[in-house]
């Protein structure tokens, strides 16, 4: 059985591992720390909600990036050891984009460990790649100046089609897209469906703001907002009363995203770890009603 050995090896990768700069010293934080023991334990389920919890508190801090990046990796390592290789990628992936150096040694750690990883790397590589502008055109050299004045009306042309687009034209200056305010978005959590995630779209940079209010205060939810590959954009949702999420303002691209609301604790029992559902026979009965409204380019 690997299962014990994952937190030591990862432990020491991070300590030794000369390419890891930005995180060499081992995990001083309470939660991470706790969280790899339960991973030494093998209570994969315990370590997922430890260590979510510390990467939720973490994301709030940007000097906190070395414990941030520890805390997604350990993450990670706790679903691969769950069997759920999606989730351990996406955590892998939160790993790298906090410390894009980051190596596992093959002497440290199990050959499954480490192929989720460097898939996970494979696929943050390719996204980085995609999202990458493409390189401008070379300019020719030579031309008549008639080609040159003909290119420069076209460019004009384009400006004056992006001003009408947006309302402006006729001398007046260009006006922003009005901000978005669709219907709230309704429903049920309980103990058999624990998330719900919505669709939204950007139509330009700016700022989405988000609210989910809730029936039970006896029951904690989440909000987070994800992009169109289902990862977390920016910190999650602050609680501000016992029923009551804000998120926002967050700074996103032009794009899908989603909102995705969901069910952590109710009466202080956890119903559910980020990602897989906890245990049904290990879950409370809970059931609360939620609204989530948002505003968004």
């Amino acid at each position: 059985m690997w299962r014990p050995a994952i937190a030591l090896g990862l432990s020491l990768a991070l300590a030794l591992s000369p390419t890891l700069t930005a995180a060499e010293a081992p995990p001083t934080d309470p939660d991470i720390v706790k969280g790899i023991n339960l991973v030494d334990d093998g209570d994969f389920d315990s370590a997922i909600l430890i260590l979510d919890g510390a990467a939720r508190r973490l994301a709030t801090d940007p000097k906190k990036v070395k414990e941030l990046s520890q805390a997604y990796l350990y993450l990670g390592i706790a679903y691969v050891g769950k069997g759920h290789e999606a989730a351990a990628k996406a955590k892998f992936r939160e790993a790298l984009a906090q410390i894009k150096d980051i190596t596992l040694s093959p002497d440290k750690f199990p050959p499954k460990v480490i192929d989720v990883f460097e898939a996970a790397r494979s696929e943050s590589s390719q996204t980085a790649k995609a999202a990458a502008p493409a390189p401008a055109p070379a300019k020719k050299k030579g031309g008549s100046k008639k080609g040159l004045l003909i290119g420069a009306g076209v460019a004009v042309a384009g400006g004056v089609g992006a001003a009408l687009a947006l309302g402006g034209g006729n001398g007046s200056p260009p006006t922003t897209l009005p901000v978005q305010t669709p219907p709230p978005f309704n429903g049920t959590l309980n103990t058999d469906e624990v998330r719900r995630i919505f669709a939204i779209a950007v139509r330009a940079s700016g700022n989405v703001n988000a609210t989910a209010t809730w029936t039970d205060s006896a029951s904690v939810l989440g909000l987070n907002l994800l992009d169109s590959a289902f990862i977390r954009v920016g910190p999650p949702a602050n609680r501000t009363n016992n029923t009551t999420l804000t998120l926002g303002p967050q700074p996103v691209a032009a794009g899908t995203y989603h909102l995705e609301i969901e069910y952590h604790t109710c009466n202080g029992a956890p119903v559910q770890s980020a990602g897989p559902p906890v245990r049904k026979a290990a879950r409370p009965d809970c059931t609360t009603n939620f609204t989530v409204t948002a505003t968004y380019p």
